[in-house]
């Protein structure tokens, strides 16, 4: 009898979009998705008829949110604030657009957060606020009060605010790269995610020695996110590195190197990044480059070292790639269908 265990089942979010819906009834089918949280109203000079998209990763205690939106504003009242009953925070991840906020709270002490791209917002549900949004993609990651009972104090502190810091943006890493990971997780992940997930938060906003030991490895993850991003910035840069590359993420190179060891090496990554993109412009139909341009817009330094490290990764060289795509490509000509691309034909024909 087989003892292997079932496999894991893969995560898969909850869905809203007004995609589906006649232009001008998307808007209200919106309010009325976010009416529980915030009423919203549309912005005096922004159409209020964009398509909105959200996806909600449910992580147990944790909840993930990728969103898009057009814009407009939004107001959490405080009688909003009471007859919800959401006691979290939420950490706000601008990736596109523009976003301000005002905070109503106690004692009439208005603050203002407005965020840039990249940067790393933290918020309450249970603070009243105001503001003002355009054109957004975001990404947002919720959290009950009571997972962090001892720290409750020190993060209402920080309430409303940009998270201007270089944890911040560790933490930011950390929550982009959970974004890359999550489709690729199963159910049985999520302890582990949401371990590794609170003890970031912890380290991260408010620091202690015990708290940056508790996020060792959400930390390592949070780095390999930023070299990784790093790295395909700066392809076709032949400066690019092990040393430059420690230099841009801001770590010693041991500590590059250590981060990239169980893959083989911080040297090996950035050369199979520039093979593989490489490849996909050599399979790219549209791409007329010649196979010594390629090389040269990918980081090489030489059209021999190009095709050397290409034949040792794939079993062939480069014009041998472009030959055979270009007689596919040929052949799918004939029947009125040209892909692209080799992996859509694969999957136009299988």
């Amino acid at each position: 009898m087989d003892s292997t265990p079932p496999s894991s089942t893969l995560l898969q979010p909850f869905r809203f979009t007004t995609a589906h819906l006649p232009p001008q009834d998307r808007f209200e089918a919106w309010r009325e998705h976010l009416r529980p949280v915030a009423e919203l109203t549309p912005a005096a000079d922004q159409p209020s008829t964009g398509v909105v998209d959200l996806a909600i990763w449910d992580l147990g205690t944790l909840a993930l949110c990728q969103e898009r939106n057009p814009g407009a504003c939004f107001a959490r009242t405080p009688k909003r604030v009471k007859t919800t009953l959401a006691d979290h925070w939420y950490l706000f991840l601008l990736k596109s657009g523009t976003n301000w906020t005002i905070s109503d709270g106690a004692a009439s002490q208005e603050r203002l957060s407005r965020g840039n791209i990249g940067q790393l917002g933290f918020y309450s549900l249970g603070e009243a606020c105001h503001g003002e949004m355009r054109d957004i993609e975001t990404l947002m990651l919720f959290m009950p009060r009571d997972r962090f009972p001892q720290l409750a104090g020190q993060l209402d502190r920080i309430s409303n605010t940009m998270i201007a810091t270089p944890r911040g943006q560790l933490l930011a890493d950390y929550l982009l790269a959970l974004e890359r990971r999550l489709p690729s997780m199963g159910s049985d992940d999520l302890p582990a995610v949401r371990r590794a997930t609170e003890a970031m938060i912890a380290a991260c906003l408010v620091p202690t020695p015990e708290n940056e030991e508790q996020a060792r490895e959400g930390l390592i993850v949070s780095l390999g996110e930023r070299a990784r991003r790093a790295v395909h910035a700066r392809l076709a840069d032949p400066g690019l590195t092990p040393a430059s590359l420690a230099q841009t993420i801001g770590v010693s190179r041991s500590v590059l190197y250590r981060l990239f060891e169980p893959i083989g090496g911080v040297a090996s990554y950035i050369r199979n990044c520039r093979l593989a993109e490489a490849r996909r412009a050599i399979a790219d139909s549209a791409d007329m480059r010649r196979i010594h341009q390629i090389a040269d817009a990918c980081g090489f330094s030489s059209s021999q070292e190009f095709s050397r490290a290409f034949r040792h990764r794939y079993g062939h060289s480069p014009s041998e790639a472009r030959a055979e795509i270009s007689g596919l490509m040929a052949r799918l000509g004939g029947a009125g269908v040209l892909p692209r691309t080799l992996d859509e034909f694969l999957r136009a024909t299988a």
